[in-house]
């Protein structure tokens, strides 16, 4: 069996509801695709489960989107907004926590619930859907979850005087991002996540006072 190649087509939009009734049928039917993924997995994920659990009919699917995997598309790309804005709206708080280990737990916690909100739709995106690192939106959040914890350290590093590197940041943040994941998706159920956020926060803490 060959491998299957997608275009950028399968995974754009053919047109943006505009009117409040499209929208929201629009939405209905990401929610719809998330909630089949999470139940089904994606070998389950079709144009007439999304319809028939939108409540919408097949040619309203079809009218907005080329195929499944544009819908697809569309729910990463809504939950990339969904963490931009948690996660920046968590950095505008830091300057609440009274040390520089406080708000790095602050900050690792609430990255950590956003991804435990979602960790049954992150499992099926992570290891079933085929094509996840070749959309656009994944792209971006990579980039912009980088830019945020970057923006978040380098917050941290000036509020508390601190004179980290760029490159110890980087390294930072991928190695925040790594463990977070693995937490979620793959720790054994005995593992104790706030003792693994707590020794996380103090390694980086200590790391951004080496650094």
């Amino acid at each position: 069996m060959g491998q299957v190649r997608w275009k950028v087509s399968d995974f754009t939009v053919k047109k943006e509801p505009r009117q409040a009734r499209s929208k929201a049928s629009v939405q209905a039917m990401v929610q719809a695709c998330a909630r089949i993924l999470e139940s089904r997995g994606y070998a389950g994920l079709s144009t007439n489960a999304i319809a028939e659990v939108a409540g919408v009919s097949i040619g309203s699917v079809y009218e907005y989107f080329p195929g499944k995997d544009a819908i697809v598309a569309r729910l990463v790309q809504d939950m990339v907004a969904e963490a931009r804005a948690m996660l920046e709206g968590r950095l505008a708080l830091t300057d609440s926590r009274n040390d520089l280990n406080s708000a790095m737990q602050y900050f690792l916690g609430a990255i950590y619930r956003l991804m435990r909100k979602h960790r049954e739709l992150l499992r099926v995106l992570v290891f079933q859907v085929p094509y996840l690192h070749q959309l656009p939106a994944t792209r971006q959040l990579e980039i912009e979850l980088q830019q945020v914890l970057m923006a978040g350290l380098d917050y941290t590093r000036e509020q508390y005087s601190l004179n980290a590197q760029q490159h110890t940041l980087y390294l930072m943040t991928t190695s925040v991002a790594g463990t977070l994941m693995h937490l979620v998706l793959v720790a054994p159920p005995a593992m104790d996540p706030e003792g693994i956020l707590d020794a996380l926060a103090e390694k980086m803490t200590a790391w951004l006072i080496e650094g």
